[in-house]
């Protein structure tokens, strides 16, 4: 998964997403989420990072099986043996919805978790057409979110060195940030036009991202299962 092109990849998966919003079948929400789960492992994908993005998602998804059981089109109190009848039931409404928000989070683990994120501009850049200038803006971005998160980490333990208490989300830590990244972006940009980066220029790139047949194999395969499944 990790060197399929960013871009086919994204097209497939969302691709899928959009199958299983129009498809009513539990098993098929069952089959996507557990051959995500499978892709994962085998792209070796921390089995403590996977576990930890998991918690919230199947609190979810108990929530949702509940929520449809108890709110099913034929909702009756009290509740009765058929309701454990899998099939036509309430039982099978909340499996249906619980289901639901497994295969729409293992799809999104699945691009997440496998897609080097300036690989990813960089397909898109390349396939989607990206303009540069957005590029160029996403990959500064991120280069510049780890120090504004050491910065704010320190704006934090500058308050408490001075004993006064802030809640996380206090305007009081926000705005130091907020001053500094526009700094910052400033100085990224007088820096990045100093050494003649522009968005109108054509260039040579270090590292081409291609569709390859692999590329293709995954895309057609993966939308094939999911509409003969």
């Amino acid at each position: 998964m990790r060197t399929l092109n960013p871009a086919i990849k994204f097209v497939t998966l969302l691709g899928v997403t959009f199958v299983l919003a129009f498809r009513y079948e539990p098993a098929l929400n069952l089959a996507v989420f557990f051959l995500c789960m499978a892709a994962l492992l085998c792209s070796r994908v921390k089995l403590k990072t996977l576990g930890i993005l998991l918690v919230p998602i199947l609190l979810a998804a108990v929530g949702m099986f509940f929520t449809g059981y108890r709110f099913s089109a034929d909702a009756s109190m009290p509740v009765a043996a058929a309701d454990f009848i899998v099939s036509d039931s309430k039982v099978w409404n909340g499996i249906a919805q619980a289901s639901r928000v497994l295969a729409y989070a293992g799809v999104g683990f699945l691009f997440t978790l496998t897609t080097d994120r300036i690989l990813m501009v960089k397909s898109f850049e390349k396939q989607f057409r990206l303009p540069q200038v957005w590029a160029y803006g996403l990959l500064a971005a991120w280069g510049i979110f780890p120090q504004a998160v050491q910065e704010y980490k320190r704006t934090r333990a500058a308050f408490r060195a001075r004993g006064i208490s802030v809640f996380p989300v206090s305007p009081a830590l926000l705005k130091p940030l907020l001053v500094k990244s526009v700094r910052w972006s400033e100085e990224l940009a007088i820096a990045m036009e100093s050494k003649g980066f522009s968005g109108e220029e054509e260039r040579t790139e270090y590292l081409e991202v291609r569709v390859r047949l692999r590329d293709w194999i995954f895309l057609a395969g993966c939308v094939a299962l999911t509409i003969l499944f």
